[in-house]
């Protein structure tokens, strides 16, 4: 009898082969989609849109059909995201057979992040469900871990959200570092001769105990108006940082700064009448008195700052708007005012230790002069060409003025033959700004006229050439002709212009179903004739070619609130949250108002971005 112990393990392990590479075999004829998912941003920024690009790879001789097809994010038990926006497949289906996809299929996925949640880290899983030309419906997995939060940028929800996690304490020391920072700046230096003239009067002789107690109540009084601006933007008047940006205000300030330098120059003595300075000084010159009037005086430093102070204060008035709290608006700007004020307690200090000292030469007439060079330039700065005068006037002025600013310089004084070196360095300074003067005065009129049409303006014209149309970047016009199988870009960005007391929100309403029945997003710029950074959006952004291309898949709407609000603009405003003007608002393809995407003066750049991001 043959014994079959020896065969048995042989063909047992045959068996068991033969089945593993069946089941091999099996799996990788049903091998499931492979999916690769790469988010836009390591960040889901609160108040913006989670994009995912997403790539799906079938198994080798497999196709995926374009029905059927579905991606489905779950963020577990955060509540992360809201509804998605429509899925966006990059892919075109194969040019044999256009019920499929040839090779990897490219998707765009996006949701908006609420702007009302809170920062927190979740579970991001993304699955996706593909039918194949096989027959089978495979699903693949990607899953990873992100954080929601705020970007690097501060807005009004990042300063809500960092207010109830790490308190109004830590909140106010980072404004009054702010408020430092600020002090470093150009907006602070004309404040400088003010200080000197309004401290250095008032501590003559007294030490520097009282200069520093004349400057604290100096730097209060300008940290009050701040504080005023913050309340009154939470309250009553939400567009207060543009009205003090606008020509009403800057150009009698530029007025007061050109009229103070020419004071430094020692055109004549700039001071209060006489019944004004015996109140402010009380009876006898008693130092409540003086405490009272350097404080008023402080007052108006702050109100002579406050335009070119208002553009860095954005973030914050906005945030104060939105709060609704003039308390916490007035805590807060009251703070930046005083660390913004710090420099100027140090200089108001100084002029008291100067009191007592002997007459220090010509020196301080040379400062006194440099501080009203400063003065000029801050000024001129105000009334810009893009901000508030037209070239044609703003550069023949800024040559007047350096012509006149070099003769009290003492451009043209005689120096006797051995006069030191820094006279003869200030009247050769002098001389140049004299010299930068006439060019300027004399380069404008031949570039753009003065009081006359430019001599060169003829010429200019028959040296144009042909006519051209700019297309695409602003930097590359191509002719007519060239174009002529194109659409031309408008000049412009297309808006459909509404007026307060013109039934703004009917009309809104009915804008805003009918772009979300067409699936497309809406732009709304609440403008005003007034406001400054509105002009410089028409001036500097919506005629940028790019940016009206951009545009031309919106529903572009202008509302123009120049006059006062009425009942109905009010209600409007409440309903977007305007804190203020310029104020862009938009609305996605749904219907959703995207009110963390709301920006006031942007770049062209940054626009465009923003623009872009839109669904």
């Amino acid at each position: 009898m043959m014994s079959c112990t020896g065969i048995k393990p042989t063909w047992l392990a045959g068996v068991l082969l033969g089945l593993s590479l069946a089941l091999l075999a099996g799996s990788s004829l049903s091998a499931p989609v492979q999916v690769q998912v790469l988010p836009r941003s390591e960040l889901a920024e609160i108040g913006k849109e989670l994009v995912l690009d997403i790539v799906i790879t079938p198994a080798p001789g497999e196709r995926i059909l374009v029905a059927g097809l579905a991606v489905t994010v779950d963020t577990g038990e955060a509540r992360v995201l809201d509804e998605p926006y429509p899925l966006v497949i990059q892919t075109q289906p194969s040019a044999a057979d256009q019920a499929a996809y040839e090779g990897p299929v490219r998707l765009e996925w996006a949701a908006p992040v609420p702007p009302d949640i809170a920062a927190t880290d979740f579970e991001l899983k993304v699955t996706v469900s593909a039918a194949t030309s096989g027959g089978a419906v495979e699903t693949g997995l990607w899953t990873t871990t992100m954080a929601a939060g705020y970007g690097e940028d501060w807005s009004a929800d990042k300063i809500t959200d960092f207010i109830n996690r790490r308190g109004l304490p830590l909140f106010l020391a980072v404004v009054f570092g702010f408020g430092i920072l600020m002090s470093l700046s150009p907006c602070i230096y004309p404040m400088i001769p003010i200080t000197l003239a309004v401290i250095g009067a008032q501590s003559q002789e007294k030490g520097a105990l009282h200069g520093l107690v004349m400057s604290v109540t100096y730097v209060v009084g300008m940290a009050f108006v701040y504080a005023i601006l913050g309340a009154l933007s939470a309250t009553v008047f939400s567009g207060i940082t543009a009205f003090m940006q606008s020509p009403a205000v800057v150009v009698p300030l530029a007025l007061l700064l050109v009229a103070l330098a020419f004071s430094m120059f020692g055109a004549f003595e700039l001071q209060a009448p006489a019944f004004l300075r015996d109140r402010l000084q009380g009876p006898g010159g008693s130092n409540r008195g003086g405490l009272f009037g350097v404080f008023a005086m402080g007052m108006v430093a702050g109100l002579v700052a406050s335009p070119c102070v208002g553009p860095f204060l954005a973030a914050l008035l906005v945030w104060v708007a939105t709060t609704g709290n003039w308390v916490l608006g007035f805590l807060s700007l009251f703070t930046f005012g005083i660390g913004m004020g710090l420099l100027l307690i140090g200089v108001g200090t100084f002029p008291a230790l100067l009191g007592s000292m002997p007459q220090s030469g010509g020196w301080m007439d040379t400062v006194k002069k440099g501080m009203g060079l400063l003065l000029i330039a801050m000024a001129f700065y105000f009334v810009r060409p893009e901000a508030v005068l037209p070239p044609h006037i703003f550069f023949p002025l800024v040559g007047l003025t350096a012509i006149l600013t070099a003769v009290f310089m003492g451009a043209f004084d005689s120096l006797p033959p051995e006069a030191p070196w820094w006279p003869r360095a200030s009247k050769g300074l002098g001389l140049a700004v004299f010299t930068a003067g006439i060019f300027l005065l004399l380069g404008s009129f031949l570039m753009h006229g003065f009081l006359m049409p430019s001599p060169l303006a003829g010429l200019a014209r028959d040296a144009s050439g042909p006519a051209t149309v700019a297309v695409g970047r602003a930097a590359e016009p191509v002719t007519a002709t060239a174009v002529a199988d194109a659409a031309p870009l408008p000049a412009k960005v297309p808006w459909t212009i509404v007026r307060t007391g013109e039934n703004v929100q009917s009309f809104l309403d009915e804008a805003r179903a009918t772009a979300k029945a067409s699936g497309k997003p809406v732009m709304i710029d609440f403008w005003a004739q007034w406001c400054v950074y509105c002009k410089k959006l028409d001036k500097l952004v919506w005629n940028v070619p790019a940016v009206v291309e951009e545009s031309l898949r919106f529903v572009t709407i202008k509302i123009d609130a120049t006059d006062p609000d009425d009942d109905e603009m009010a209600a409007i405003k409440e309903e977007f949250e305007v804190p203020g003007l310029p104020r862009v608002i938009f609305i996605d393809s749904r219907g959703e108002v995207l009110l963390g995407r709301s920006v006031g003066f942007e770049s062209a750049e940054m626009m465009l971005e923003i623009m872009k991001s839109i669904r």
